[in-house]
């Protein structure tokens, strides 16, 4: 009984971890394979503004609350608020766009599959073959 129950438990635990990954996305023409926690903050904090080959970056975020953007910020080391603030005063100097947001994963990978130099990230279980993954958040 004991160890049916512990394969149960273990079952769940790793169903849960599966769904748990987020992916960041990025348009299938940008010029680079994957990427680093590092380089999306940089990105996301929009202080880097073109990819290497001088496309511009196209950055898109989910706009509600759920696990998958808590995950994503947990992977970058940023607070929804910090890069809010962020976000403002390059806004109001005129050095860039915040991000366009998104309502869902779906949203998302249609977004970024359609925009030329976008990024984004979504439920690494919802990727599709209309974008190139950059990197998985655990």
């Amino acid at each position: 009984m004991n160890r049916i129950l512990l394969i149960t438990l273990f079952v769940i635990l790793a169903v849960g971890a599966a769904q748990a990954q987020v992916a960041v996305i990025a348009h299938k023409g940008v010029t680079i394979s994957s990427s680093n926690a590092a380089a999306v903050t940089d990105i996301y904090s929009l202080s880097t503004k073109e990819w290497k080959d001088g496309t511009t970056i196209v950055v898109f975020d989910i706009k509600a609350e759920g696990p998958t953007r808590t995950k994503f910020y947990n992977y970058i080391g940023k607070s929804p608020s910090e890069l809010k603030k962020t976000w403002m005063r390059v806004q109001l100097s005129g050095e860039g766009k915040a991000p366009t947001g998104v309502g869902s994963d779906e949203e998302m990978i249609q977004k970024v599959a359609s925009t030329p130099g976008a990024i984004g990230y979504v439920t690494a279980s919802k990727v599709s073959g209309d974008v190139k993954v950059l990197a998985t958040a655990n």
